[in-house]
């Protein structure tokens, strides 16, 4: 997560880190001119990665295909090949 220094800089820290920041630490980030300025509130945000998650959206689409597959492949018993019967071949002759 992103953690703001007291003297603006921010920079990424883990949330277990940032649990264990003494004050100490604090003024040892700040005193060797640690992390960065960001102008930008949405950095690294959901907003900025629309474009990912749409891509992530079809992949789950063929994942799902891939499984019907696999049953398909390994469980033929459970898929059986019907004959369609709903088809009469007597009306295309005419």
């Amino acid at each position: 997560m992103y953690y703001q220094l007291p003297n603006g800089k921010t920079i990424w820290l883990d949330i277990s880190d940032v649990l264990n920041l003494t004050p100490e630490d604090i003024q040892y980030l700040i005193a060797t001119n640690m992390g960065e300025v960001i102008l930008n509130p949405f950095k690294n945000s959901v907003l900025s990665n629309k474009d990912e998650l749409e891509e992530t959206d079809s992949e789950e689409e063929t994942e799902s295909g891939d499984i019907d597959f696999y049953y398909k492949e390994f469980y033929p018993d459970e898929f059986p090949d019907t004959k369609d019967d709903s088809i009469n071949f007597d009306d295309l002759e005419n």
